[in-house]
């Protein structure tokens, strides 16, 4: 039956029968929740520094007992909604956001990396941080303010 179509016809064709096996494969892999009988919830999670949002940055989330984490990025309200977190305790941290990774174009000055003076080194790290979150399924909304914790 294809035969019949021209050549732009049959790469349509093809294209569109791979794009519903594509759709129709990942529609059954992505529940949004592993089915791996560990209990969930999603957690919300506010940082400042100095009662200020940090605005910019990542916070993780790393159970040493069990490997278990997660992270996400903040938003404009120094906020981040992680879903799907393994009950359990966590070491948080507070990572500053990545650099660009793209290269200069030619003739241009490298860009000068920016500081973020409202992330202190010590909460970047899981062995020096002093954040600490339990989730557990009441407890879902951690706040951590950079310049007052220990």
């Amino acid at each position: 039956m294809i035969s019949q179509f021209s050549t732009p016809d049959r790469q349509r064709i093809t294209l569109l029968a791979s794009l519903l096996v594509c759709v129709t494969f990942s529609a059954g892999c992505g529940s949004g929740t592993p089915d791996d009988g560990k209990v969930r919830n999603d957690v919300t999670i506010s940082i400042t520094y100095g009662g200020e949002a940090v605005a910019e940055g990542r916070v993780d989330l790393e159970d040493q007992a069990t490997g278990e984490a997660g992270g996400g990025e903040l938003n404009d309200s120094g906020s981040v909604t992680i879903e799907n977190i393994v009950l359990g305790n966590y070491v948080v941290t507070v990572v500053p956001p990545m650099p660009d990774p793209r290269p200069p174009e030619p003739g241009q000055a490298p860009p000068v990396p920016k500081k973020y003076p409202n992330i202190p080194e010590k909460y970047r790290r899981a062995a020096t941080s002093p954040l600490k979150a339990e989730v557990t399924a009441e407890s879902t909304e951690f706040q951590f303010d950079l310049k007052d914790a220990n």
